[in-house]
């Protein structure tokens, strides 16, 4: 009997913050270095995701916006420390966080799906009530409104 062995490998996700005024071109240049990076260790990207341009929950390098980029490839345990010390050398990229999504995935079952650009949500202003002074809600009538003993 001549089974096939299967080759055993991790799934990851890294999602890393480019500065939001990257112009196109030097994303796709970042994305390709990526990719070769992920090849030359013997892992295989899956799919790359552009989340596009959104709001931080907080200042990251002085900025309160970041481009927003997701990859998530398979390989070896060795992989995500070389694909993260190849980001810390990209001036563009502000930070980035990787996770293990799977163990013992099935490396040449793994499909290589296609990229996606997502538009972000725009961030909606809500507009201010009008108020002029001194108007009060409907239903507050200062003369019946107790107040506690001291």
């Amino acid at each position: 009997m001549a089974e096939a062995t299967k080759r055993l490998v991790r799934e990851y996700e890294t999602i890393y913050l480019l500065k939001a005024d990257t112009p196109d071109d030097q994303v796709e240049e970042i994305k390709e270095r990526l990719r070769g990076v992920v090849n030359r260790e013997g892992g295989k990207v899956i799919r790359f995701t552009n989340q596009g341009k959104r709001k931080t929950a907080f200042p990251v390098a002085k900025n309160g916006r970041a481009l927003f980029m997701q990859c998530l490839y398979v390989g070896k345990p060795g992989l995500v420390a070389e694909f993260e010390r190849n980001l810390r050398m990209l001036d563009l990229v502000t930070k980035f966080q990787s996770v293990k999504i799977a163990e013992d995935v099935d490396f040449d079952a793994r499909q290589v799906e296609a990229d996606v650009k997502i538009q972000p949500v725009e961030d909606e202003v809500k507009p201010r009530e009008e108020r002029t002074f001194g108007e009060r809600d409907e239903g507050f009538e200062p003369e019946t409104f107790e107040r506690g003993e001291e």
